[in-house]
């Protein structure tokens, strides 16, 4: 017997014969994120931690974070016998100590010469005989059995995770992250289907390193503890508010939603990204409409992913707080949809956005904020480091000692 914690996925196993791929991928984030010196091994369709550590809670915390793991069961692995697996189960519920209890019990392994309803009947016995807990009925607890052909799991304590599929099986993404809750939480939404992403921020500081103090260091970073390694792009406005405050018009916020969405196409045709992606809601602000979404619909051949599109703004807070990011996006920050136009048209025409593009020259302002982009790479271990053509230097944020 040993202290086990195992690893359940649940989509993967839908793949068919691309499963072992994303299986392999799913062990591979997660022996990242665990780091060297703790062992994971597959199990049928299950990852196991043998021996995890006395406190585990740090260690299911970073799990649960790992997209594709569905859940995740502390408790012991024994060998996979009826006696062994009665004994470990009766230190388990001692431990737990539940006033009521069912068992959960399956068996992967078909050849054992016990069925899962034999092992069930033994340990509700065990449970009510020697140990006076009640069994069946609206319990308070769940007990879990898990037989494998070489090993049985018994845990009574489960910790949901985020389920999806492993960062990186669904090709790259760049994500356009105002600093707010929707860019971050659609940001999420991607990587929670298998997209690496990489962020583009366009900030409104003198510097990166102002914007970067201000706040968005500290959400690059929560966001990289999904998405594991992250490229960050960060960008000055300021060549687009030049030519605004000397050209004032109508439809500037039109405007820099595509002059954003020119950059970040730019940046995906160079760097390789299948996608950009946006925080956008149907109708939740006045550049958000329908008619405004077409109208500054970028002309380059990449696709667009909007998967905020019908969520509310409670429906996105909420999606928010359960993947505890809701503190850090709402710090306050001077982003720059805050500072151009504060009465935007609701209903723009293509055409007039397009000829208002023309006559301002914003083409230009495109080409210059390029040429300017600083570029940081963040990963789970090392933490956020600007690329400086080939090398790279620690970010450290002010106050961090």
């Amino acid at each position: 017997m040993e202290r086990a914690v195992v690893v359940h996925h649940s989509e993967i196993v839908l793949k068919g014969r691309k499963r072992s791929y994303f299986e392999t991928l799913l062990l591979d984030n997660i022996r990242y994120v665990l780091g060297p010196g703790m062992e994971v091994v597959r199990d049928e369709n299950r990852l196991v931690i043998f021996n995890p550590p006395e406190q585990p809670e740090p260690l299911v915390e970073k799990l649960r974070k790992v997209f594709g793991v569905s859940h995740i069961g502390v408790g012991y692995r024994t060998e996979p016998r009826p006696e062994k697996i009665i004994d470990v189960a009766r230190l388990v519920l001692e431990e737990t100590r539940p006033k009521s209890i069912v068992f959960d019990v399956k068996r992967s392994y078909k050849q054992h010469p016990f069925t899962s309803q034999d092992i069930r009947l033994r340990l509700s016995k065990m449970a009510r005989d020697e140990l006076g807990i009640d069994v069946g009925g609206e319990a308070e607890a769940t007990a879990r059995v898990e037989i494998t052909r070489q090993n049985a799991y018994i845990y009574v304590r489960r910790v949901e995770g985020y389920g999806g599929l492993p960062v990186g099986s669904s090709g790259k993404v760049l994500s356009l992250v105002s600093g707010g809750v929707d860019s971050a939480v659609a940001t999420l939404l991607v990587m929670r289907r298998g997209c690496r992403a990489s962020l583009l921020h366009f900030h409104s500081y003198r510097s990166a390193e102002e914007a970067l103090q201000a706040k968005m260091y500290g959400l690059v970073k929560e966001l990289t503890e999904y998405g594991l390694k992250m490229r960050l792009y960060m960008a000055s406005f300021t060549p687009f508010y030049r030519v605004v405050l000397e050209k004032p018009s109508r439809l500037e916020l039109l405007l820099f939603r595509k002059y954003m969405l020119k950059v970040a196409e730019k940046i995906a045709a160079e760097r390789g990204y299948r996608a950009v992606v946006l925080g956008d809601s149907l109708a939740q602000v006045a550049s958000q409409t329908l008619a405004n979404i077409i109208a500054v619909k970028p002309q380059l051949n990449i696709e667009v992913f909007r998967p905020l599109i019908g969520l509310s703004k409670t429906e996105i807070f909420g999606l928010a707080e359960r993947f505890g990011i809701l503190e850090i996006v709402q710090k306050p920050y001077k982003d720059c949809c805050s500072i151009v136009a504060s009465r935007p048209v609701t209903k723009a025409d293509p055409e007039d956005v397009e000829e208002e593009w023309n006559r301002l020259g914003l083409e230009s302002a495109v080409e210059e904020t390029l040429k300017n982009i600083e570029e940081y790479v963040s990963t789970y271990r090392a933490g956020l480091f600007r690329q400086v053509h080939a090398a790279k230097t620690p970010y450290q944020p002010q106050g961090s000692g």
